[in-house]
């Protein structure tokens, strides 16, 4: 399929047996491409746990060049995603071919570059320990491979994946849908939450004017820490003795949504569910289940254990006062085996879990239409299309510091638009890197995404950090409608400083933010030139009252802020310190 408007070809392919006997399949490639000769240079996003989508540029090699996951997860380790560029391709300069896979699993991304300097790209499944029992009169399909061409560099290769996902794959109930600003659990109490402590939080959410309260991992029967009690998604009598359904309606009577975390597709040994079900779980007889996080792998391809994990939900969510769930993830799967299958049938286990959980996921997102489901994965470890065609926003990651969340910011704006990603703002010292930095920081570093929140414990926090929190969360109600259907440009991205730029739907408003790294002494005045305003217009600075039209701003460019200890007239200052970072707000007269 030719998606003209937003510049992307969708390729997948139908096998049918029309034979007498099984066939085997054993490779179902999605597409193949063929790229003339060039010196092309190839962007990947890769990381890990809180370092998810890390750009890296390579020259394409002689030979073959493959990223994939083997996993069970499309992984933070490798995002599915290959751009192949001309040499010396930019922002806004060079032709730029790029391939995602409408999947969540086992993936490979294969190039290949010939003896004469052309390319072949091959999409799909994984063939790592994959097979297919083709029977006679059957078929299958293979995920959709989705490319996209730019002849003008990797902003418009972003502005054609932004408008495809927020227009055809992300769920259309939710479009133009502000979200709602909230108060997660998690920061602030862990393991160690109660009706009396989540109740005292709503108060504090409405204190802040937010719009939802989430109660994050804990609530659930004997959920002290993580080695007991996932799969039984029952309350907790000690901690909630009147239950979910009445906390939920207790928070909502106070004026604000409700919120609930779940993590369906995993058990703890320790939980009633695996002492019910032990085969319930993907392993391999005869072999030592590994554990990860204290947990083992519900097995999706057995419709008894996804029809158990919808009624355990819908138990819960039937009671009509939740508006929000984040589903979780906390590990990959290893052991891949499946009792519900044979032998021979071993090799369709992982794809089958996939089918699965595609089918529970419409099945459950059908049933509750109006719940805004957010997909997490230990962060960003099932940050993919697949995913987002079933829940409207993702947690891109659980690094909440914000030098450590720019880099993943900016690889996941390769691909992903503002409308579809979430951020909060989490306490100081970090409790990933340790790091100490301002709430102003911490907000900024995710002002673009357009789920935005607060999890932290505000009775830690000062006077001053308690008027930052309130200003934001103001601020975070005020913009949100400006974080759908927008256009986000990576400006700069230099080792001590990332400027982006957001500009609104309606063009009414161009949010510019400046974040500076690493103070110096006597740097030189920097400026930055903004991207596609209308050059005969007006655009005045909100901050300080000037006016800018459109082409000085960006031929010219704006000043940037620097450091001093002195207000000089005219002289935009930087808060002092390390890890500062501006926003600029520009409104169109």
């Amino acid at each position: 399929t030719l998606y003209e408007d937003y510049g992307v070809l969708a390729k997948s392919v139908r096998y049918h047996n029309r034979g007498d006997l099984p066939i085997e399949l054993r490779h179902v490639g999605s597409s193949a491409l063929h790229l003339s000769a060039s010196e092309y240079e190839v962007l990947h996003l890769h990381g890990t746990w809180s370092r998810e989508m890390n750009e890296e540029r390579v020259v394409m090699p002689q030979g073959k060049l493959v990223i994939d996951s083997t996993r069970g997860a499309s992984s933070a380790v490798h995002s599915p995603f290959l751009a192949f560029m001309e040499k010396g391709t930019n922002e806004d300069f060079g032709e730029v071919y790029a391939s995602t896979l409408v999947y969540s699993g086992n993936f490979a991304l294969a190039a290949e570059k010939g003896e004469y300097q052309d390319v072949t790209i091959v999409t799909g499944i994984n063939p790592f320990n994959f097979s297919w029992q083709l029977d006679p009169d059957q078929s299958f399909c293979t995920p959709e491979a989705l490319h996209v061409y730019s002849k003008s560099g990797l902003s418009l290769m972003s502005k054609y994946w932004h408008s495809f996902v927020r227009d055809r794959i992300s769920p259309a109930r939710f479009k133009g849908e502000a979200r709602p600003s909230y108060l997660n659990t998690w920061e602030a109490c862990y393991f160690d939450v109660s009706e009396e402590k989540v109740l005292a939080l709503a108060d504090r959410a409405m204190d802040l004017g937010l719009d939802m309260l989430v109660l994050d991992d804990g609530w659930f029967a004997g959920r002290n820490d993580d080695t007991t009690s996932l799969g039984d998604w029952v309350a907790d009598e000690e901690k909630f003795p009147k239950g979910i359904p009445y906390l939920a309606k207790e928070v909502k009577k106070k004026g604000l949504k409700f919120g609930l975390w779940f993590e369906p597709e995993m058990v703890n040994p320790q939980s009633q569910l695996y002492r019910d079900h032990p085969d319930w779980i993907l392993h391999v007889p005869r072999r030592t289940s590994s554990l990860g996080r204290n947990q083992l792998t519900l097995d999706l391809s057995r419709q008894e254990v996804a029809d158990y994990i919808f009624d355990q939900l819908s138990a819960i969510l039937d009671c009509g006062d939740i508006d929000y769930v984040k589903w979780d993830m906390n590990r990959c799967m290893t052991e891949i085996g499946s009792l519900g299958l044979s032998p021979s049938r071993q090799g369709e286990v992982a794809h089958r879990y996939m089918l699965g959980l595609y089918a529970l996921l419409k099945k459950i997102t059908s049933r509750y239409p109006k719940i805004l489901f957010e997909n997490c994965a230990s962060g960003g470890n099932r940050l993919d299309m697949g995913m987002m065609r079933y829940f409207p926003q993702t947690w891109t990651s659980d690094m909440c510091d914000p030098i450590g969340r720019l880099d993943i910011v900016h690889g996941a704006s390769y691909l992903y638009p503002s409308d579809i990603l979430a951020a909060y703002v989490g306490p100081s010292p970090n409790h990933q890197n340790g790091r100490v930095t301002s709430i102003e920081s911490r907000y900024l570093a995710g002002v673009f995404c357009a789920a935005r929140g607060f999890s932290l414990n505000i009775d830690e926090l000062g006077p001053d950090e308690i008027k930052s929190v309130d200003m934001y969360a103001d601020f975070t109600k005020q913009t949100a409608s400006d974080m759908l259907g927008g256009s986000f440009y990576r400006l700069v991205r230099h080792k001590n400083h990332v400027i982006w730029q957001y500009s609104t739907k309606d063009d009414a408003k161009v949010y510019v933010l400046y974040f500076n790294i690493l103070s110096a002494a006597n740097e030189p005045v920097r400026r930055v030139c903004l991207k596609d305003l209308d050059k005969h217009a007006s655009y005045q600075l909100r901050q300080e009252g000037k006016s800018y039209r459109g082409d000085t701003l960006m031929h010219a460019g704006v000043e940037l802020p620097t450091f001093s200890n002195k207000k000089e007239d005219g002289v935009r200052l930087l808060p002092l310190g390390d890890f500062s970072a501006m926003l600029f707000t520009f409104f169109k007269d």
